[in-house]
């Protein structure tokens, strides 16, 4: 089984929130030629603008090869997460989401001001994902073979200013999404591997993890696949930009973990970083100029995991 994590960013292919919205057409083909050629049976896409628009590009540019499932989450932008299931696959699929789920978290100035409240029913609710925790299930037979857990953290965009680099945030979703993993891991008797992945917003390269991702590695099992596969630090870049006097930053924002038991199924050869190719084919280097990047059909480059499981 191949999988595809991909954020397509701002992928919205219809005029409901006007031109500015609209990813160029030329992009958008792009990124279909690529989902063609890494040519995996499940794609989990970040930044969906809705499943209007993962419908479209199914039909349009896809030749309707996939079935569709994406179900609105959290964000206020309009940015869901979806996935791309190709139809020949022979598995049924169930499609849950967590966006009602809690992540027991309320910025500091929330408690204080909510401490000097004295009725249950005026205090405020703690907060749920910036998204969502959206969930794949693949069935064979009735019985749940695989399990996906698709996010995409809370950014570092601190709007407000009363949270830098929107850390206690993305560390408490991170901290609920571990928890929805274990339990899941506990509910089927840990014989059902369950794969996260995602748009994780900060390093969560193990070992040099910031902070809000240390349980991962301290609660679960679970491992990146580029650091399963040994991938040199230079190949692990998923994201570029270009800030002050066009200077590159690049970093990896993007992450298929996997648990233990797979972690030794993973095909070397035909896993990592996917670089964007020519028209040719032939393989984009990474971008050294901002020209170079705002040509990408995204900020963000493809990560794929190709396992010997669930052969068919």
């Amino acid at each position: 089984m191949k999988l595809c994590l991909f954020n397509v960013e701002n992928f919205f292919l219809l005029n409901s929130q006007g031109d500015a919205f609209k990813k160029p057409e030329d992009k958008v083909a792009w990124i279909a030629r690529t989902l063609k050629e890494i040519n995996a049976d499940v794609s989990m896409l970040c930044e969906v603008g809705g499943l209007e628009s993962l419908d479209l590009f199914n039909s349009k540019y896809c030749n309707s090869d996939y079935r569709c499932a994406l179900k609105k989450g959290n964000s206020n932008r309009g940015i869901e997460m979806g996935y791309l299931i190709k139809k020949d696959l022979p598995f049924d699929i169930e499609h849950l989401g967590h966006a009602d789920d809690s992540i027991e978290f309320n910025y500091a100035h929330e408690i204080e001001e909510n401490s000097k409240l004295m009725l249950d029913e005026l205090k405020i609710q703690p907060h749920r994902f910036s998204r969502d925790i959206s969930e794949l299930r693949l069935k064979k037979n009735g019985e749940v073979v695989c399990i996906l857990l698709l996010v995409h953290l809370k950014s570092k965009w601190d709007r407000d200013g009363f949270d830098f680099n929107g850390k206690e945030r993305r560390k408490a979703e991170l901290k609920a999404l571990v928890k929805t993993y274990n339990r899941l891991r506990a509910e089927f008797n840990f014989k059902v591997p369950v794969i996260v992945s995602g748009d994780m917003n900060g390093n969560a390269q193990k070992g040099r993890q910031e902070p809000e991702f240390d349980d991962l590695y301290s609660q679960t099992d679970l491992l990146d696949v580029l650091e399963v596969i040994n991938e040199p630090d230079e190949r692990r870049q998923s994201f570029f930009y270009f800030g002050r006097e066009n200077i590159r930053e690049s970093y990896q924002l993007d992450y298929i973990f996997l648990p233990k038991e797979l972690q030794g199924l993973v095909k070397k050869e035909e896993s990592g970083i996917y670089l964007f190719r020519d028209s040719h084919g032939s393989p984009l280097p990474y971008p050294q100029e901002s020209y170079q990047r705002y040509a990408l059909p995204s900020d963000h480059y493809p990560v794929v995991a190709s396992l010997d499981f669930l052969s068919f």
